[in-house]
């Protein structure tokens, strides 16, 4: 059996269906009151999903929109709750899943940072000598007293990076957060990356970049339509979905 030691995260037979169209209207009501069911409605956005994570990996999660990338995460990271199957992370989870999640648009900059930071558990100390160096890497100094809802998607990717990789924790999930930066931030965070990787931190990375995904993991998977293809070397997994999206 794997051990803390060995492992930073294990996912088990997961799988995760939802239901198409309305789940709320007078028809299902009726349907529900009188005991008939509906045919269909229902599909699979993860179906008996299983890999594993050694402990200091930098590992990428490939597929086309659609493929269950985000549920994924979701789930790994505690958000949402698979019908089948179980994922068992080693450490503490930092999830950065979306351009501005966690964040209230009717904050300040400064306040926003200070409320993902206590939703993490850290203490206002931690914060406070956190804070010099989220502002020196996301490069939004003169607006962190400025509401968020004034801040454009970029500025928002950056701030919310920036404090991913200042604060601490032992698994780290990106998902799409670089797809609505420029180049040169998106250069600045893969350097970064690569200095939590020589600390021996885990990352899980997803981004539909194939470049940029095999240039910074060093293992993946390719999931498509909520079913694992391929799980290995990053450059393996990187050329079959190369030749399947083809």
């Amino acid at each position: 059996m794997p051990t803390s030691s060995d492992l930073a995260l294990q996912c088990e037979g997961i799988s995760k269906t939802y239901t198409l169209g309305e789940d709320f209207s007078l028809q299902k009501t009726i349907t529900s009151i009188v005991g008939r069911k509906e045919d269909g409605g229902d599909f699979y956005a993860l179906d008996d999903v299983s890999f594993e994570v050694e402990r200091g990996e930098v590992f990428g999660i490939v597929g086309s929109n659609g493929s269950g990338k985000s549920t994924l995460t979701q789930i790994i990271s505690g958000i949402a709750v698979p019908q089948a199957g179980k994922a068992t992370v080693w450490g503490s989870v930092l999830p950065l899943l979306e351009v501005g999640a966690g964040f209230h648009p009717e904050l300040t900059g400064r306040e926003n940072v200070a409320l993902l930071g206590a939703v993490l558990g850290l203490s206002s100390a931690q914060v406070q000598a956190a804070l010099p160096k989220i502002l020196s890497f996301s490069g939004v100094e003169s607006h962190l007293e400025t509401p968020l809802k004034r801040y454009s998607s970029g500025m928002q990717a950056r701030l919310s990076f920036g404090i991913a990789v200042s604060f601490p924790a032992d698994v780290y999930i990106f998902d799409e957060i670089l797809a609505v930066v420029d180049d040169e931030f998106r250069e600045k965070c893969a350097v970064e990356l690569q200095r939590l990787h020589a600390e021996g931190r885990t990352i899980i990375f997803m981004s539909h970049d194939l470049t940029l995904v095999s240039a910074i993991c060093t293992t993946g998977m390719w999931l498509d339509k909520g079913v694992v293809k391929i799980v290995g070397p990053m450059e393996q997994v990187a050329a079959a979905y190369a030749r399947g999206s083809a």
